[in-house]
Parts: C-alpha cells; sequence; structure tokens
C-alpha cells in the first residue's frame, strides 16, 4: 500500500493543539461538499476549537439522551421491495421527509439493485434507542433477510436518528461501493448493523457532522462489516469512526475524528485494522464494558492529540500490533487499565513511547516480541515480557507484578534504567531469582 496521509475536510481548520500532533503528510482527496434536495451546497463540518483545543473528551454513548423502547418497530417506508428482485433505474431518487420513516425498506427475500441512486432522509426518530437498535428512521433499512446492493450514489439525512444504511437481521446483508454518505443529525451514524446483519463497503467516503454519530456502527445483537478503502470522517461529540459491539474488519481506509476517540469497542466487539491510519482528538481507542472486546492492528498509523492511546474499561480486552503499526499519543497514556479490567496486550516489532498505568483492582499483561522498543514507566497490577530482541527505556520509577525474560534474554541487554528503580513481585518473577540487578543508563531492578 502507498502511504497516503490522514484525511483532512475541505477548509476544515483545527486548533493548533491538534494539527501540531498530525506528523503525517496529508495527502488524500477529501469529501466534496454535499447538496440538500435543494439544491444548496452545505460546507463541510467544522471541529469544536474548544473540544479540540483544551483535548477534553466528548463522551461516546450509544444511545444518546433517548431511553426510548428497544422492540422492533413496524418498520415504514417510502419505497418498499419484500419479496421479490428489483433492479432500480440508474439514478433513482429514494426521498422522505416523515419522521419515523425510512427512504427505502429491503426485508424478508427482498433484493434490491441500485446504480448512482439519491437517497434524501429529512425528518427525526422518535426513539434514538429503537433507531440504534434497529434502523428506525434510518436511509435505507435492510432487515430480516433483505439484500441491499448500493453502487455509486450519494445518501444524505438531517435530524436525529437518521443512520444512511442499517442492517439487521440474521441473513440481512447490504453493499455498497463507490458511494458517498453525510449525515447531519445527532445520533446518525453513516452506516450501522445489528442482530446480525452485515455490511460490506468498498471505497466509500463517510462524513458525519453531529454529535454521537459514528461513521461505521455495530449495534445490539452484533453484526459483521467489512471496510476496504475509503475515508471517513466525523466532527461531532463522541463520534468516533468506528463503534462496535459486533465484528468489523477495516483495511486501507483512512479515518479523521475532530471530537472523539478514534475508535470505540464495546462488550462483544472485535476490531481488526490492516493499513488504516486513523487521526484523532480525544484518544485513540476505548475497549469497555463487561465482556470480551479485541483490537487487532497490522501497518498503519493511529495518532491521538490528546489522550490515551488504548483505555480499557471494566472489559476483558486482547490488543494485538504488529506488522509497523504506528500508535502516538500527545499527553496522555499507552495503555490505561480500569474498572477493574483486564488487558493482554502484545507487539510484535513496534516502537512504543508512552507510560502503563493500572488502578487497583485492574491488571494487565505486557508482551514485547521481535524488536520491539517501549519507552515509558509501568505501575500497578501490571506482568511484562520481554524478549531477546526488545528493549524497555524506563522514563519513570516503575512497580512490576511480574517481569518474564523470553528466550534467553538478560536484563542487561534489554532494559536501560536511565537513573531510575523498578521493583517486581518476587513469587510472579521467578525469572530473576529474587535479585537486584544493576540497569544500564543507571538505576537498579530489585524485589518490592
Amino acid at each position: 500500500m502507498k502511504n497516503p496521509g490522514l484525511p483532512r475536510r475541505q477548509g476544515h481548520r483545527r486548533a493548533a493543539a491538534t494539527a501540531s500532533v498530525l506528523l503525517l503528510p496529508l495527502a488524500v482527496s477529501t469529501l466534496s461538499a454535499c447538496s440538500d434536495d435543494d439544491g444548496a451546497t452545505n460546507p463541510p463540518p467544522t471541529a469544536s476549537p474548544a473540544a479540540t483545543a483544551s483535548g477534553a473528551r466528548c463522551v461516546t454513548d450509544r444511545s444518546a439522551d433517548d431511553h426510548g423502547p428497544d422492540a422492533e418497530p413496524r418498520a415504514k417506508a417510502a419505497y418498499t421491495v419484500t419479496d421479490k428482485t428489483v433492479k432500480a433505474k440508474a439514478q433513482k431518487e429514494f426521498k422522505t421527509t416523515k419522521p419515523d420513516e425510512s427512504a427505502l425498506l429491503v426485508s424478508g427475500s427482498g433484493k434490491l439493485t441500485t446504480r448512482d441512486g439519491k437517497f434524501i432522509k429529512h425528518g427525526g426518530t422518535s426513539s434514538v434507542t429503537a433507531s440504534d437498535g434497529h434502523g428506525l428512521n434510518a436511509a435505507a433499512l435492510a432487515r430480516d433477510g433483505g439484500t441491499l446492493t448500493m453502487s455509486g450514489g450519494r445518501m444524505s439525512t438531517q435530524n436525529k436518528g437518521a443512520i444512511a444504511v442499517f442492517a439487521s437481521g440474521e441473513g440481512t446483508k447490504a453493499t455498497l461501493s463507490s458511494a458517498g454518505i453525510r449525515t447531519h443529525g445527532a445520533s446518525s451514524h453513516g452506516v450501522a448493523a445489528a442482530h446480525g446483519g452485515a455490511l460490506d463497503l468498498t471505497y466509500v467516503e463517510i462524513d458525519t457532522a453531529a454529535a454521537q454519530a459514528a461513521p461505521v456502527a455495530v449495534g445490539p445483537g452484533g453484526g459483521k462489516v467489512t471496510v476496504s478503502g475509503g475515508t471517513m470522517t466525523s466532527a461531532g461529540c463522541g463520534s468516533p469512526g468506528v463503534q462496535t459491539a459486533g465484528d468489523v474488519s477495516l483495511s486501507q481506509t483512512l479515518f479523521d475524528l475532530a471530537n472523539s476517540e478514534a475508535f470505540t469497542v464495546e462488550a462483544g466487539g472485535s476490531l481488526t485494522l490492516k493499513d488504516v491510519r486513523a487521526s484523532a482528538a480525544a484518544g485513540g481507542v476505548v475497549l469497555r464494558g463487561d465482556g470480551e472486546t479485541s483490537y487487532r492492528m497490522t501497518g498503519g498509523a493511529l495518532q491521538a492529540s490528546d489522550g490515551d492511546i488504548f483505555a480499557v474499561q471494566q472489559a476483558d480486552a486482547e490488543i494485538e500490533l504488529s506488522g509497523g503499526a504506528d500508535v502516538q499519543t500527545k499527553d496522555g497514556k499507552l495503555l490505561r487499565v480500569t474498572d477493574k479490567g483486564t488487558a493482554k496486550f502484545t507487539a510484535d516489532g513496534e516502537k512504543l513511547k508512552g507510560s502503563v498505568a493500572v488502578t487497583k483492582g485492574s491488571s494487565a499483561t505486557l508482551d514485547l516480541t521481535g524488536s520491539a522498543d517501549l519507552d515509558g514507566k509501568i505501575v500497578g497490577a501490571a506482568s511484562l515480557t520481554l524478549g531477546p530482541r526488545t528493549q524497555w527505556s524506563v522514563s519513570g520509577d516503575s512497580a512490576l507484578k511480574g517481569l518474564k525474560l523470553a528466550g534467553g534474554a538478560k536484563v542487561s541487554d534489554v532494559i536501560v534504567g536511565n537513573g531510575h528503580t523498578v521493583t517486581y513481585d518476587k513469587a510472579s518473577s521467578p525469572d530473576l531469582h529474587g535479585k537486584k540487578y544493576q540497569l544500564e543508563g543507571g538505576g537498579q531492578l530489585k524485589p518490592a
């Protein structure tokens, strides 16, 4: 893959604090401004200077401020396909201005194919919970086994809970290629899946303008989303590039998130990235909830202007970096584990900078392999494994629960103390035999 830069909206300016940490070159075509049905062109959204400059986190909340019923609502649409195969004429317009109504519904054994179509959805939802969980008020809704195939075209939605494309239910699938999506309302994701629905996106551009509106989302009951190429941008608070409680795979996709963390993985969710590049204003990856979560990154880059790169909150999280993945933040931790969370962190060959903090009742295991380097300090209930070609450059006094030397690694070769003291638990570190060691560059490694 060539080395494209991080995306930036046309005419979009960030606060200096954010721009200063975008180290990668910006050399990618941006989303063009979208037009409403009256032909007026809307300028791309602008990030809030207060949020980006201060680094204040906009909390990502799946159901926003709505707590309506989560039962599947009766679907209504201006155009419906339920039991037949339809090939829409090129450039067909699907439109609705009514609340709680979709412009298009494909369900059951219905199949619809559209090329260069135009989807316009105005009118808000009566329940953000129903929109987020079942696609109420989505512009294009596929459910109960329906199949939607969309090539080219553009989609524009207005008002709250107006997700552009929603796939819900086992056997349901929506396939989009070379399409453009723009949502303007709060809680209006670009695309979403739930209850086993599937989405397949190829070279799709998604831009969301309001709060709690992730470009890609997987809601309750899970689902599977595959994204290849494309550009994803968001301007609203709490609008990460991906928010998932299901399985999402990304490759060669660019993300620019102006007022949110880059990605949020909910309990039961997994996120896999290959050669993906993301820039975010309020942290990197949040893995949260009472359940298993995973994040796997091969190559690519993740840059956060403020906040932690990886934040594990209550979840049982697996984090894997490989292939030269580049992760950076301005001020936050490399890894923070809180709320009785557990983290298994593996890096194979990466150059990592940042500290690790594990709060009481939480735990973490870090495994550095290949030629991985870590520059930072470690505090809390964290165990560290170092391979023979790895190195830990200690940036502050540290306390380990356990230290393991794998593959014949020696303390003198893999730890640079920089004048700091590292303590370890004898019972959890049998490789050290309860001894005290003088470290390269000053400092010492000793039993707690």
